[in-house]
């Protein structure tokens, strides 16, 4: 009667830890909960509490009684049988066991005599966690009454863990789209708000991002002697990494811009900056075209496409190479600047990232091509500057349909005016 009698006891405990549990939504918090009421509970000198990684196939604790943080693979040890197999296993003498590491206790001095582990499973039945309580205080080993309290609080802790978990995991995702958001607000900041007005030509520029944030970037920089720059650049990837290595290239290209008037020299000395930032794997490519008043383009292509000329009074395109290495790859690379023949009024200078000519369906291996964005630009170049940025986005969202953009894109077109 007096072991039902403390049984009742201990179990109208765990319905009051259970409730205390079920009011705690931090999960460090939660897990300090959950191995204070065990040892308590089953008078254990020292309790774990391991949480199920399923994705990296461990088990982890922030919380053990006497030591710090410990992880080891899904299926070793006590606690790694108990999360595998989802049943109890009680050990008299622990080191009469062979599943039984000694490593922890020579480590800490701490010496281990009985185990009790416990696994704690979802509503689903799925194990979330094990709870090892270590030492009976009153006794050589845990009897059935410490299995039967274990069990009552493990069923009650292993969905409190699981809600804490969904909670936990909701608010970095709330987090991250936060981040997300600000990381976009402040790109889009970067980018200018306008095209520049100059005598001689006409700009229109369009850019939209894969993700949230992007690698792409586009702007205009006022040049020597009346000219402006359009720069275009497309960095390895897309996201936030990507859109961070953008924005530093651009401080690094607008603080060195007003220094050094010969732009082969300046995007050398961009890519000299960027190869002491940029990771072994990273690079960005870049076209600067230089507009002169008198028609003139002088551009550097470093790893990028170059400008692409539409010569409207003759029908034809201008057969433009690239000029160097993508930005970021070899340091010291040296990059001469190219120059255009005077355009024509009406001919049409378009600059890009490849995700416009490279845009595809999902599963389709044809890319929407060069061909057809020629094609989109000749028909809408007697428009002018605007007309071709619209009847190209039109073409490649045609082309696109319902499917998702895989890349970023950026677009600016120049018109040569009277």
């Amino acid at each position: 009667m007096e072991d039902a009698d403390g049984l009742l006891r201990d179990l109208q405990t765990v319905l009051a830890v259970s409730r205390a549990l079920g009011a705690e939504r931090d999960l460090d918090r939660l897990l300090g909960l959950i191995v204070s009421a065990a040892s308590d509970l089953v008078d254990a000198e020292r309790t774990s509490l391991f949480v199920v990684d399923r994705e990296h196939a461990e088990l982890w604790t922030r919380v053990a009684e006497g030591s710090g943080e410990i992880r080891l693979p899904l299926g070793r040890g006590i606690a790694g049988a108990v999360a595998t197999a989802g049943v109890l296993i009680n050990i008299p003498s622990a080191y009469d066991d062979p599943r039984f590491d000694p490593a922890n206790d020579r480590r800490t001095g701490f010496r281990t005599r009985s185990i009790l582990c416990m696994p704690m499973v979802n509503h689903d039945g799925v194990v979330v966690g094990v709870i090892q309580a270590l030492n009976k205080r009153d006794a050589p080993s845990f009897g059935l009454r410490d299995e039967q309290v274990l069990a009552a609080l493990a069923a009650q802790a292993g969905v409190a863990l699981e809600n804490a978990q969904l909670l936990q995991r909701d608010r970095e995702r709330q987090r991250l789209l936060h981040d997300l958001e600000l990381a976009r607000t402040i790109q889009l900041g970067l980018l200018p708000e306008r095209v520049p007005t100059v005598p001689g030509w006409r700009f229109a520029a369009w850019q939209r991002s894969c993700d949230s944030t992007g690698g792409d970037y586009h702007d205009f920089i006022t040049g020597p002697a009346g000219a402006i720059d359009a720069v275009v650049g497309d960095v390895s990837g897309h996201g936030i990494a990507a859109a961070m290595l953008m924005s530093t290239a651009r401080a690094f290209l607008l603080a060195l811009h007003g220094q050094q008037p010969d732009h082969g020299r300046l995007i050398a000395q961009l890519n000299n900056l960027l190869c002491e930032d940029m990771a072994d794997d990273a690079f960005m490519t870049m076209a600067l075209a230089r507009f002169h008043p008198d028609g003139r383009i002088g551009y550097v292509a470093a790893g990028h496409e170059p400008p692409m000329i539409l010569r409207r009074g003759a029908g034809t395109w201008d057969a433009l190479d690239s000029t160097g290495l993508a930005l970021g790859m070899l340091d010291g690379t040296d990059y001469d600047g190219a120059l255009v023949p005077p355009l024509a009024v009406g001919d049409i200078a378009v600059l890009m990232t490849d995700g416009i000519p490279d845009a595809h369906t999902d599963g389709a291996r044809e890319l929407f091509g060069s061909d057809r964005l020629r094609a989109a630009i000749a028909a809408a170049a007697p428009a002018g500057a605007d007309a071709v940025c619209a009847a190209v986005i039109a073409a490649v969202d045609g082309w696109l349909g319902r499917h998702a953009q895989h890349d970023d894109m950026t677009l600016v077109v120049a018109e040569r005016t009277a």
